[in-house]
């Protein structure tokens, strides 16, 4: 039963909910291996860097919303990997003279074929939360080692204690086939002369008496391998196929990073499975992640290193309106990570841009007609008024990361979970996990995908879990009216919302009795604690 309490809003009607509600039988011992621990620097960014000046604003003044977000979740004990990265590092080039952060230079049709940042680009760093730490990412594409040098230089004289990685190239996968000849062995000849190169700049140009030290990572200059996509591509270069190749025959790989974009928008072709079910297919979102990078992440593992999430989001090429800006992305992200968090990554990068014309000639989504960006509807926020988009805003997305950070804070090991038995929930439907620590069970993180649309006729389903003999547990719960809810004000984590950043309304933490059982609605999740 559930217990009433004034810091329980709700609790009657969830009473009412059970009554006459089928109880499913959960089975809370490990379905698979446990993970390792998780630190706090888990659940992390990449934002493109063309872009940056639109998310961060400028060293003196910086872009309140995104920063209020970034202290929700440090407040939280999250401390975000901040990887400046993606298809626009491939052609960022460093002016020591430009006073603002970061300048685009674009065609006519608003594509972007060069970024060009400055000091402040750096400087910029300094207004994150404290232990927030870097990715310095590196134009490979221009195929210039001064360019790229020049980068990686500018990086560590401005903010070396800050910057765990260096990272040379965004997705070789989709570069021309020119460049490498389809070549796994010319790809890895090239990267080793270039980053060799760089660390020896690097060593060279530091104070006296600096030692053989970098950042926080401590000794040589380490940089992330691959970043490869998972897409087809004649060009064999994820970390599976680097790694016999040679790739770290100098020692200079610290992780190994691969993205992940199971849809797409950028043809027609990809677009239309770009649905909300297909997103919440959580048994297809599992065969993804265990055929498509899992390879690529024990291959990581097999050799001693760390393997990393480097970009990923639900729908490439800037995600796709109705789908990825609605409450499905926030169900569709915890999953993932969680998933990725089993599989033992060490960070996991949500990727935040807009719209970036090169990226296809059939993509569904433009810039808007002003100019202005027409900003990524997956991304966690819109981070200025545009006339694409609208208003700022916080997208429904954000309450995801809340509960994800609240579900592994303080090194949780986590597993997943076998279904509930009872023959009424399904495996495409339904996902669980327990986090452990010091052996035991501490936490449950159930996530109902099933989908319920606004306007739906009937009442909404709900499942009803026995989590077996317990204590009392204490529930925080991620919901949203319907899963094509778009208005952040109305969905909420722990009863709170957080449209404009700052969080509204009172927390609300529903208290299980002894031996009680949990509801989870239709496209909503929970976060068990034990007690």
């Amino acid at each position: 039963m559930l217990m009433k309490s004034s810091a329980v809003l709700g609790a009657a009607a969830l009473g009412a909910w059970a009554q006459d509600t089928p109880t499913y039988i959960l089975n809370t011992n490990p379905s698979s291996p446990v993970s390792q621990p998780h630190t706090a620097q888990f659940v992390s960014y990449s934002f493109e860097p063309a872009f940056w000046t639109e998310f961060f604003g400028e060293p003196s003044s910086p872009r309140n919303l995104t920063f209020t977000l970034l202290n929700q979740l440090h407040s939280r004990g999250a401390r975000p990997i901040i990887r400046a990265g993606g298809i626009t590092m491939d052609s960022m080039i460093y002016d020591p003279k430009q006073a603002l952060s970061a300048v685009r230079t674009e065609n006519g049709k608003g594509g972007i074929y060069r970024t060009t940042i400055g000091p402040s680009f750096y400087k910029q760093w300094d207004n994150f939360p404290p232990g927030t730490t870097f990715i310095s990412t590196l134009n490979f594409g221009n195929n210039s080692l001064p360019i790229a040098r020049d980068l990686a230089l500018a990086s560590q004289s401005l903010q070396r204690d800050k910057i765990l990685y260096y990272e040379l190239g965004n997705e070789p996968t989709n570069y021309p086939s020119s460049r490498w000849q389809r070549s796994t062995a010319n790809y890895v000849s090239q990267w080793l002369n270039f980053t060799s190169a760089i660390a020896s700049s690097l060593l060279s140009t530091r104070p006296a008496g600096g030692g053989d030290s970098d950042g926080p990572t401590g000794g040589k200059p380490l940089f992330w391998a691959s970043s490869a996509t998972t897409d087809k591509t004649d060009l064999h270069v994820r970390p599976s196929d680097l790694i016999p190749a040679g790739i770290n025959k100098t020692g200079r790989v610290g992780q190994y990073s691969i993205h992940s974009y199971a849809f797409a928008t950028c043809d027609p072709a990809r677009e239309k499975l770009a649905t909300i079910p297909n997103i919440l297919n959580h048994t297809a979102l599992k065969a993804y992640a265990d055929d498509e990078i899992y390879p690529s992440a024990k291959a990581a593992l097999d050799s001693g290193a760390g393997w990393v999430v480097g970009e990923f989001n639900s729908i490439a090429c800037s995600g796709k309106p109705n789908v990825s800006d609605t409450f499905a992305q926030a169900l569709w992200t915890a999953d993932v990570e969680l998933l990725y968090a089993v599989r033992n990554a060490s960070s996991v990068h949500l990727h935040q841009g807009a719209t970036l014309a090169f990226q296809s000639d059939q993509q569904l989504n433009t810039p808007g007609d002003d100019g202005t960006p027409g900003f990524s509807s997956y991304s966690l926020l819109y981070p200025i008024d545009s006339s694409k988009r609208g208003e700022a805003r916080v997208l429904p997305v954000f309450v995801s990361q809340l509960l994800v950070v609240e579900a592994l804070k303080g090194g949780g090991r986590i597993a997943e979970l076998a279904l509930p038995k009872g023959g009424g929930v399904k495996s495409n439907e339904w996902s669980g996990y327990v986090v452990q620590a010091a052996g035991k069970e501490k936490r449950l993180v159930l996530l109902n995908m099933k989908p319920f649309y606004a306007g739906q006729a009937g009442k909404r389903g709900e499942v009803m879990v026995d989590i077996g003999k317990h204590n009392g547990v204490e529930v925080k719960r991620m919901t949203a009216p319907s899963v094509d809810e778009k208005d952040a004000a109305k969905v909420t984590w722990a009863g709170q919302s957080f449209r404009d950043g700052n969080a509204v309304g009172e927390v609300t933490v529903e208290k299980v009795a002894k031996g009680g059982k949990v509801l989870v609605r239709d496209s909503e999740a929970v976060l068990v604690t034990f007690l």
